[in-house]
């Protein structure tokens, strides 16, 4: 066996919290056990979906309060008293959830019993906490904030009044299927979870290191090579763990050195990592969790949804591709040398067989149209079963490794889906979600382009604070129904609202990506996000656009399709170039302006608007290229030729 795929325990990834040898033994057993328990009842026997997703809520409880201190100053390595007794308890309350669900099921919200009302308290609080250890204190606060208005609801005024609930109401009513347990949950427990037991697989085989290997072989030699490899790997990285945060930590560390070593500057460097690895999660087939999300609450097909991303997506890679080959043309960045570089044929040959259960995924998602599930569980059986005729063979001790790691990684997008519920089951229970939408119709004035920008407003505060899938979801349960009451297409109105979730980690003030980013750069956090919003601007224009024609989702005319996708793609170079100030040559400032304006009319989805815009973009191009335009002298010469 390699090294590379060579494990020990070690390889089990810790939480905030070093552990000594019978905890972190005690971690690692546990999870693959409950691991185990997952993919037998997801592959196996399936089971009530409320039982199911109490089990995932108990097992991510237990391994939040082994794995993650109470303080992050705490230095003691192993769990204390309290952590150990809530472990216990949250297992405890999916058992009892288990033995006693059909019952429940009368008495949720009218007639709960004591041991109904106490194990709703041990998983609101243990809950609660779990949030605050792995995410923050935020979304905590937004829970508390709203369960308190299920509470006091007869104290609020005018349109936000209601009768009020009762504790027992309450707490019954969130430890049930429309509260912890409803749609973000049932995600995470399904769709999520062998998703990210996808990536665990991935990462033991070594498909990591041979993702970033085969970018470096690809696009390594080109102007500005570590840069494109970083959008490339990050990008492929970023789907599959649907993290950005957690991408740019693991994904940066090796492609933000290598930017800097051609010559890019920290802040752009970071920035160009940060961009990426966002992006990572608006890239089918996977998209994070966000597309299992948006098809349970829709109810339109997963494929659909995957189909109709692809040229939103492209749209905003092939933007960042263009920004960071004209900055290395700005500043005469070069590529890697042939010497620095793998060789392409030698890194297919070892590792190549990584890329079959990508093909089998997609093929089995868009083509067989299997679930999600059985697609991921069964391109985790062709890796497992390739790699038994390579070097880097995966057996038991990888396998256990990669269920574990899995189970590890559920804890805190489980705390996150879990605490959302929360939060839609108030809207739920007091009609708040009603009258938001009915708020900001009203705010909006019935004008669809202002109701647009107030949600892309709301959503990019969401995310500022809460995770991506929170802020979906939240979003997604308030304001979706706003939008389409305006007329907005149902597709178009929920991939608008996930657009500005996810990007909301690269948008000022508070940009996580970005602040990750610049850690690893070494360069100033704000500098870096303002950086990162720059490079990742086609994100704020694209969602506008498939809200006017949705031919940008693949719908309509296959004429105009092709046509919108054209010119919008050569919009997105003229974009990047107005915005780097450089395509084959440095641009004077008039021709910047002008070039801009291009790019708008082009990505415009309307044919009288696009045509002319290009024209003028293939004016400038010539001129710039044929004459070298580098001072604003120059632009009258050329003119008056």
């Amino acid at each position: 066996m390699s090294t590379e795929n060579k494990v020990n325990l070690e390889d089990f990834e810790r939480g905030e919290r070093e552990l000594s040898s019978f905890y972190l033994k005690l971690a690692f057993i546990l999870g693959g056990v409950l691991g185990l328990v997952h993919v037998f009842i997801l592959s196996v026997y399936p089971i009530d979906p409320w039982v199911f997703r109490a089990i995932h809520f108990g097992s991510a409880g237990a391994f939040c309060f082994l794995l993650y201190p109470a303080l992050k100053k705490n230095t003691d390595k192993n769990p204390s008293v309290f952590d150990l007794v809530m472990a216990v308890l949250l297992l405890g309350a999916a058992v009892y959830i288990a033995l006693n669900y059909l019952e429940m099921l009368n008495r949720v919200g009218v007639s709960p019993t004591g041991l109904d009302l106490f194990f709703a308290i041990v998983a609101i609080v243990g809950l609660l906490e779990m949030t605050r250890r792995t995410t923050g204190i935020a979304l905590p606060i937004i829970a508390v904030i709203f369960l308190l208005y299920a509470y006091f609801g007869s104290y609020f005024p005018n349109e936000l009044w209601h009768r009020g609930y009762s504790i027992e109401r309450i707490l019954s009513y969130t430890f049930s299927m429309d509260g912890i347990f409803s749609i973000p949950l049932g995600v995470a427990a399904t769709y999520v979870f062998v998703f990210i037991l996808f990536g665990s697989f991935l990462e033991v085989s070594g498909a990591g290191k041979f993702f970033m290997d085969l970018s470096y072989a690809i696009a390594g030699r080109f102007r500005g090579g570590p840069a494109k490899v970083a959008v490339l790997s990050s990008a492929l990285m970023g789907s599959i763990n649907g993290s950005a945060v957690a991408n740019v930590a693991s994904t940066g560390a090796f492609t933000i050195p290598l930017m800097k070593k051609v010559g890019y500057k920290p802040k752009f460097a970071g920035a160009v990592e940060a961009v990426a690895s966002t992006g990572g999660q608006i890239l089918p087939p996977v998209m994070g969790a966000g597309a299992f999300i948006m098809a349970d609450m829709t109810g339109i097909p997963y494929t659909s949804i995957v189909i109709a991303a692809i040229v939103p997506a492209f749209l905003y890679f092939f933007a960042v591709l263009c920004m960071v080959d004209f900055e290395a043309g700005k500043q005469k960045l070069e590529g890697l040398s042939k010497d620095e570089l793998p060789n392409i044929k030698a890194v297919l040959k070892e590792r190549g067989y990584l890329i079959t259960p990508l093909i089998v995924l997609l093929f089995s998602l868009i083509v067989l149209n299997n679930s999600p599930i059985r697609a991921a569980l069964l391109s985790i059986g062709v890796l497992i079963i390739m790699s038994w005729f390579t070097r880097n063979k995966i057996g038991p001790k990888q396998i256990w490794v990669s269920i574990s790691n899995a189970m590890k990684g559920m804890a805190s997008i489980a705390a996150t889906c879990a605490s959302a519920g929360i939060i839609i089951g108030v809207f739920a229970l007091t009609g708040l979600g009603g009258i938001l939408a009915d708020f900001l119709i009203a705010l909006s004035g019935g004008v669809v382009w202002i109701g647009l920008v107030l949600v892309m407003i709301l959503c990019i505060l969401l995310g500022m604070g809460l995770p991506t899938v929170a802020a979906y979801a939240l979003a997604a349960s308030t304001v979706a129904p706003a939008l389409i009451n305006m007329g907005v297409p149902q597709l178009s109105a929920h991939l608008f609202i996930f657009y500005f979730a996810c990007i909301s980690t690269i948008t000022p003030p508070v940009a996580l990506s970005s602040f990750a980013g610049a850690a690893l750069a070494k360069a100033r956090p704000m500098q870096v996000a303002w950086t990162a919003l720059k490079l990742g601007i086609t994100a704020f224009i694209v969602p506008y656009l498939f809200i006017i024609d949705n031919s940008l989702l693949l719908q309509g005319d296959i004429f105009v399709i092709i046509m919108d996708i054209f010119t919008a793609s050569i919009g997105i170079v003229a974009l990047a170039a107005g915005i780097q100030k450089f395509m084959f040559n440095k641009l004077t400032t008039l021709l910047q302006l002008l070039i801009l304006f291009s790019a708008i009319m082009l990505v415009i989805p309307i044919i009288w608007i696009s045509v002319p815009g290009l024209i003028l973009f293939l004016i400038i191009s010539y001129f710039n290229y044929k004459n070298k335009i580098t001072h604003v002298e120059d632009v009258d010469k050329v003119f008056n030729t």
